[in-house]
């Protein structure tokens, strides 16, 4: 029974480990917004951030550089017929409302879109046309 029970304590801790690797997040970019924004529906304050694949072409982690701020962002990728030549944010403006719509990375020809947040729906219905807002970013490595 005891073996029984290290045997499977074993391939639990195994199992985990390999998880964890599997889902370590890659280093996409560093940028610095100067405007509090919204991603999904995750607000985040102005400043630093690190910018993580969780999943490609499907979900980013966004970070504060301070760790204070955090949100996981699903997205859907947007094809492009050549490489982006910089690594950026766009965002949607409504009145005094950023709202993360775009991430591009260098070197790739996919950009990810987050999921539109119900706000930013519920703004857009309104007819409201957005401005549009890009900030660069420097690579990390």
């Amino acid at each position: 029974m005891k073996s029984a029970r290290t045997l499977i304590t074993i391939c639990l801790l195994f199992t985990a480990a390999t998880l964890f690797a599997q889902t370590e997040s890659n280093r996409l970019m560093k940028v610095n917004v100067p405007f509090a924004f919204s991603a999904e529906d995750h607000s985040l304050p102005a400043g630093e951030y690190l910018v993580l694949t969780v999943t490609p072409e499907r979900s980013i982690r966004i970070v504060s550089a301070d760790g204070k701020h955090s949100a996981i962002v699903n997205t859907l990728p947007n094809y492009a017929k050549s490489p982006s030549e910089t690594s950026r944010l766009v965002f949607h403006k409504y009145g005094n409302e950023y709202f993360l719509a775009q991430v591009w990375t260098a070197g790739d020809n996919v950009a990810r879109n987050p999921f539109i947040s119900q706000r930013a729906m519920e703004i857009a219905h309104s007819g409201s046309q957005p401005d549009t807002k890009i900030i660069l970013a420097y690579a990390v490595h």
